[in-house]
């Protein structure tokens, strides 16, 4: 009769668990920034897209919705820096 207890608990056990594994599979996204510079906003866009793809890809996600991109003033130099915003799955 204990026996029987026990295994019937460790499958509701395994059962609990394996539900949980498949919500965090599920809730595995994140907000993944990356930085792109350029000598126009143009430019430091385009590369701050770029290296958010290239980001979002190294993790093994997939891109979520639109990408936002923030540019702040030109720097030293005129460079200008970029700042692209997506979640990723």
């Amino acid at each position: 009769m204990m026996k029987k207890m026990f295994r019937a608990a460790a499958c509701v056990g395994l059962l609990t668990a394996g539900v949980g594994l498949a919500e965090a599979a599920q809730g595995k996204c994140s907000r993944v920034q990356a930085q792109g510079e350029g000598v126009t906003k143009e430019i430091a866009t385009e590369m701050a897209k770029m290296n958010l793809s290239f980001t979002i890809a190294t993790k093994g996600s997939k891109a979520s919705g639109a990408a936002s991109v923030t540019c702040g003033a030109p720097g030293p130099l005129m460079w200008t820096s970029c700042v692209a915003r997506q979640r990723a799955c």
